[in-house]
């Protein structure tokens, strides 16, 4: 009887450390272009969710130099989502801008945008000369990974960019570019040596209070 209540015991807690280390990502990455004129260098960037016990962060890192533009076209980062959900924490430099449209990608009934001229201009701006490369960064707390879904014409984000003709050069092209559906990945991290020891004392002790009780 003792020997089956520690295996159970053992099987249960080992469980619980593995299950509350999981941590799931979806990775959307931004390679449709809806530039006047053309952005070259796709892809642009990524957006990663990052889902935790309160909420989704939301991550925009771009690519090759490219900066964060205000065309009038777009903004910094439009998404959608299936419910009302607060947007917190949100990089410096930005704002929730709410419902917005990225010209030949849609609309969208959430964005994030620059709200400093003076690093996301309106024609845009390479990183050397000032421009905005982000990271950018936010929370959507309550929302899962289901919560983000596509728009009417079947795109998850987009965003009003300034793309360098070649990787980090000085002259570019602005515009929107965007994503449609991303990749679900799933990843379990090994507990840590002192994560084990603290495992194994909890066993031992549960161990010995199962076994005098048992004596008594």
């Amino acid at each position: 009887m003792l020997k089956k209540c520690l295996s159970l015991l053992c099987l249960g807690l080992f469980a619980a450390s593995i299950s509350a280390s999981a941590d799931t990502i979806k990775t959307f990455t931004l390679n449709q272009n809806g530039c006047s004129s053309g952005c070259a260098l796709s892809p642009y960037g990524t957006i990663t969710l990052d889902q935790t016990a309160t909420g989704v962060i939301v991550t925009e890192t771009l690519f090759n130099g490219s900066t964060f533009a205000q065309t009038g076209a777009g903004s910094s980062l439009e998404f959608q989502l299936n419910g009302v959900f607060a947007i917190t924490g949100i990089t410096s430099g930005f704002t929730n801008g709410g419902a917005a449209t990225a010209s030949t990608f849609g609309s969208f009934n959430n964005s994030v945008d620059c709200t400093v001229n003076a690093v996301c201009p309106n024609g845009g701006r390479s990183v050397a000369n000032g421009g905005n490369d982000g990271p950018l960064s936010f929370t959507v707390t309550g929302a899962t990974l289901a919560n983000f879904v596509a728009n009417s014409k079947g795109y998850y984000f987009a965003s009003d960019l300034w793309v360098p003709t070649v990787a980090n050069g000085s002259t570019g092209a602005t515009g929107n570019v965007a994503a449609l559906d991303g990749t679900v990945v799933t990843t379990s991290t090994v507990p840590e040596p002192s994560s084990l020891m603290l495992l194994g004392s909890g066993i031992l002790g549960v161990a010995g209070a199962i076994r005098r009780r048992l004596a008594a």
